[in-house]
């Protein structure tokens, strides 16, 4: 039983890992481009908004991380929509989930 446990965890966190890392890379190619993303991609991105906020809200051990990449998110959508004073925004919230994310990954190597 525990083992069936531990293996479900261990399929939760890679679930939310893919929703997590999606959402980074899209934070990343709208820097590197400037916020001149297709659209098309920015609609992707914000059907990613939904995912996080679960995740954010679940009290896994993600959480905090997931929180802070929805941040980044949402800032760089509004820069890729036009929002020129969002850039900083996303960048801070970014760095802040870089950070997280070291510490996630402490934890999750305990496991």
């Amino acid at each position: 039983m525990k083992l069936i446990k531990h293996k479900q965890e261990i399929t939760q966190l890679l679930d939310d890992n893919e929703v997590i890392l999606a959402a980074a890379k899209f934070v990343v190619e709208v820097e590197r481009l400037h916020g001149k993303v297709p659209q098309i991609k920015v609609k992707l991105a914000t059907e990613l908004k939904v995912p996080l906020l679960a995740i954010a809200m679940s009290g896994r051990i993600q959480a905090d991380h997931a929180r802070k990449r929805l941040e980044a998110l949402n800032g760089a959508v509004e820069y890729a929509n036009g929002d020129r004073s969002a850039r900083k925004r996303y960048i801070t919230a970014s760095q802040q989930a870089d950070r997280l994310a070291d510490v996630v990954a402490k934890r999750v190597e305990r496991i």
